[in-house]
């Protein structure tokens, strides 16, 4: 009787994964094999690539650098590399050596070459070709899959999230004081020791890290963001994208970005987004008309004072938004209806006995187009079924504004499919596991902290982070039979 897969991959199966992956060789290509100044590399780029993916593994660079040189792994990978050489353009494969990579040569290769804007972007590009392909093998993303704009299937919808990275070293004391020469508002850091105030922090500190503001309160980091798509199955999450947030009220813009770029490289295999409050009115509206895609998440609160929040003992206030009245012709002549979005949803109002307006019904999404212009712009409009006594009616409602609408109000307010729905519950839940790759990436890191300074290289560490989680799915993919492995054979590149 065979034993059950368990669900955490033991060490050597990431090992195995991580080199029969074949993004991390593609990857390798951004460390110039023979530069144009210094010494030749030591390691080929694919290995050094490795490296930075299984730091994530060990939690630590040096960690790894010591299990490389005295235990199992680096027969293994050896071994492992080995066998790509088949599966591999020669532009990409190169023998792995006699000597394990080491900690001193992931930096030198990191700081000097893959932490360039030129690196990190052409990192960016390569990354979500190759993830986006992966999610393909795995049936997500199909231009021609199931699902449609009335009602999205979960495999052709992606979801993302933003996380905030702590600093491991404190930020400095900042304190503004004029300065006496020029009379200009200038900052000086408060020395912890002697109290003085310098120009220069005399403590270690990350430069980039910066104070964010959310739910659980302030907290001091680099924000992340990161796409994603999965199946239904267990190891069918792929991580699409990883960015970053440049500063703080800015990760929507960063995730409009992602989702975009993975956009233009799945093209109609995405028919909807998932995304949580962040994204607002302007967001929305980005994504509908640049994208055409559908966006599930759920309206802000309105805002309230102290005292109303205490009145209502902490429950959410609904937003409402009038959006006009629909007439029909009937035998007995024209009939009016009054309709709104509240909490998102499409409702008909009427007025109760004392002439205030409450929700008679709500009604139910019929179908969604979406017409491109000739601006190259999408237009979305839904047809709701309006009942009436006199004979029911479809009413064609648009999320988009007029005009002259810079805030987006009714893409703020207006939901193609709304808070309570059906497709709502069961699309919206997958934003969820988004917290567990959030939560696995920061335990991969000391004491949950960023391990390394700067944005540059900690956006780094995420992305190695990602591709250890993809060549697992991708590695137990190929063992089951599900997909084809990443390192599948193709062309040389030479005659691609």
């Amino acid at each position: 009787m065979s034993r059950p897969r368990s669900a955490v991959p033991s060490t050597v199966e990431q090992v195995r994964a991580v080199m029969r992956h074949r993004l991390i060789y593609e990857l390798g290509a951004l460390i110039p094999a023979d530069p144009p100044v210094g010494r030749r590399p030591v390691y080929p780029g694919y290995l050094l690539i490795a490296f930075g993916v299984l730091a994530r593994m060990t939690r630590s660079g040096a960690k790894l650098d010591a299990e490389l040189r005295n235990g199992g792994l680096w027969p293994l990978m050896q071994a492992e590399a080995a066998a790509m050489r088949d599966q591999l353009p020669d532009e990409l494969w190169a023998p792995p050596g006699d000597r394990p990579p080491t900690w001193a040569a992931w930096q030198y290769a990191r700081n000097t070459h893959l932490t360039t804007d030129e690196a990190l972007a052409e990192m960016h590009r390569l990354f979500i070709a190759g993830s986006v392909a992966q999610a393909r093998s795995l049936g997500l993303l199909d231009p021609k899959g199931p699902g449609s704009l009335n009602h999205p299937a979960r495999s052709r919808t992606v979801y993302g999230d933003g996380t905030v990275v702590r600093s491991l070293y404190k930020p400095p004391t900042v304190v503004w004081i004029e300065d006496p020469e020029t009379g200009e508002r200038v900052r000086r850091y408060r020395d912890k020791g002697t109290g003085e105030l310098v120009e220069i922090p005399t403590r270690r500190y990350d430069p980039d890290s910066a104070e964010w503001h959310g739910h659980t309160g302030p907290v001091h980091g680099t924000n992340l963001v990161v796409v994603y798509a999965r199946g239904d199955a267990p190891f069918q999450r792929v991580v699409l994208a990883v960015g970053r947030a440049e500063r703080p009220g800015r990760e929507a813009e960063a995730a409009v970005r992602l989702i975009g770029d993975v956009h233009r490289v799945a093209g109609a295999g995405v028919l909807a987004v998932v995304y949580d409050g962040a994204l607002r009115g302007v967001h929305l509206e980005h994504l509908m008309t640049r994208h055409g895609l559908v966006v599930v998440n759920k309206v802000a609160a309105a805002p309230l004072s102290e005292a109303e929040k205490a009145e209502r003992g902490g429950l959410k206030a609904v937003k409402s938004y009038p959006l006009g009245s629909w007439e029909h012709d009937t035998d007995d002549g024209e009939c009016t209806h009054a309709l709104a979005a509240v909490d998102g949803a499409i409702v008909e109002v009427t007025l109760d006995d004392t002439g205030d307006p409450v929700v008679a019904h709500r009604l139910t999404r019929r179908q969604v187009k979406r017409p491109r212009r000739g601006n190259g712009n999408y237009h979305f409009s839904a047809a709701f079924v309006v009942p009436c006594p006199r004979g029911d009616f479809d009413a064609w409602i648009t999320p988009h504004g007029e005009t002259g609408d810079p805030d987006a109000r009714r893409a703020e307010n207006v939901r193609l499919i709304a808070e309570g729905e059906e497709d709502f519950a069961r699309l919206y839940g997958i934003r969820n596991d988004s917290e567990a790759f959030n939560s696995a990436f920061k335990r991969s890191l000391l004491v949950n902290r960023a391990m390394s300074l700067g944005w540059r290289r900690q956006l780094l560490d995420a992305v190695c982070f990602a591709l250890l989680s993809n060549a697992v799915v991708a590695h137990r993919a190929a063992e089951a039979g599900v997909a084809t492995p990443a390192g599948g054979r193709r062309r040389s590149l030479r005659s691609a």
